[in-house]
């Protein structure tokens, strides 16, 4: 007799949470782009403002440090405060300081201003993914991340587009004021979207002693996404010189190559969130980080850069797609009102660790060689994947507010 409310409340229900995978969607994808412009358009601000490569990856490596290092902040703060309200503010400071880049005249002012977008873009990740794993509590979680981070995967080849395509004939100052534009938009559309922000009195779970025994429960899953981050970092760095020094493609198609890992990478992690719908986070990132291991091993032995290229494409879709199990395991352990905070411990932790692999892995290459690369990603995945698989277990949810 109640049937066609109960179907009426289901189909609202569903579409309330549509919409907050719309709205954290398009969050991701403007926060992300304009912090990896930065690295796009590197070459050209080396010629412009005569930099040395030490002085521009200072630049690159000061706002990334700010947005790693602030996001543990950023969550502990968004456990206590307007969620929406503080990702409209992080959206809105990355945007200026991205259309600040487009006007800066000197060295120090990008470095200034790519600080001021490191601020503003450590809000988003422990936000939107409290906000996604808030939403989806039950049923199609995993999903809903993988989609979430596949909305921020897809940034990668995007920024890159757009300034291998556009800034020869715009320039690369209209596509950081374009793309600044385009973030705080989104900062005054998100809030429209998403018509009942999530709220949080001042008291917070975030530091009491459950909190601390979640962490210690936590820190097998801040391992291994520490080794997978390190993976990534390796193939971000050295792909493409791999694939241009050794193979002789050139600079735009080695690029192309890494763009199209990025793509499959986003498919990667939709298969990845149904996967741990399915089959639960242990066996979902045992399985893709030892086939990522595996076919990292076996590029070592290729010797055809088309057969090359493919198998990149399959290791990105394996790396990236391992990421919504980690989320998904913080959703699980972690009650709502500590699950932003973890959120960024997660990312603090697992992408400072991530960073130091570019260097390491450079001088690994300087003596061995840049197929070395492929086996340090090779290893660590199989090292991640012995921890996952001796030491994760089933991770019940926390049912507290």
């Amino acid at each position: 007799m109640n049937a066609p409310l109960e179907n009426e409340k289901s189909v609202k229900k569903q579409s309330a949470r549509s919409v907050v995978a719309i709205a954290t969607s398009i969050a991701h994808f403007a926060n992300d782009v304009p912090v990896t412009l930065l690295p796009a358009v590197l070459p050209l601000l080396i010629k412009e403002f005569d930099l040395s490569y030490a002085a521009a990856g200072a630049a690159i490596t000061a706002s990334a440090l700010l947005m790693t290092s602030l996001q543990a902040v950023t969550g502990y703060v968004a456990d206590r405060w307007n969620m929406i309200r503080l990702l409209f503010f992080g959206l809105t400071t990355l945007g200026i300081g991205t259309i600040l880049i487009g006007f800066s005249t000197s060295y120090v002012q990008i470095l200034a201003f790519g600080c001021l977008m490191g601020i503003g873009g450590s809000a988003f990740h422990p936000i939107g993914y409290a906000l996604l794993s808030g939403t989806f509590e039950s049923g199609n979680r995993g999903k809903a991340l993988g989609l979430g981070s596949a909305a921020g995967d897809i940034a990668v080849p995007v920024a890159f587009a757009t300034s291998g395509f556009l800034a020869p004939a715009l320039g690369w100052r209209t596509l950081f004021i374009s793309w600044g534009i385009i973030a705080i938009v989104a900062a005054a559309v998100v809030p429209l979207i998403i018509k009942k922000p999530r709220t949080r009195s001042f008291h917070s779970t975030a530091t009491d002693g459950s909190t601390v025994a979640t962490v210690r429960t936590l820190i097998p899953v801040f391992v291994v996404m520490g080794l997978v981050a390190a993976t990534y970092k390796i193939a971000a760095s050295f792909i493409t010189t791999h694939l241009h020094e050794s193979f002789g493609l050139s600079i735009e198609s080695a690029n192309f190559v890494f763009a199209l890992m990025m793509v499959v990478g986003t498919v990667g992690s939709v298969v990845g969130g149904t996967l741990v719908d399915k089959f639960g986070e242990k066996t979902t990132v045992t399985a893709e980080v030892v086939a990522l291991g595996g076919l990292s091993l076996v590029s070592v032995y290729i010797r055809d850069v088309y057969l090359l290229s493919g198998v990149i494409c399959m290791i990105g879709f394996f790396m990236l797609g391992v990421w919504p199990s980690f989320y998904s395991v913080i959703a699980n352990v972690t009650s709502l009102r500590a699950r932003a905070f973890m959120y960024g411990i997660l990312f603090a932790v697992a992408w400072s660790f991530g960073s130091f692999f570019p260097y390491i892995s450079g001088v690994f290459a300087d003596i061995f060689g840049l197929h070395v690369i492929y086996v340090l990603i090779g290893g660590l995945s199989l090292v991640a994947a012995f921890i996952a698989y001796s030491t994760f277990k089933k991770y019940d949810y926390v049912r507290k507010p």
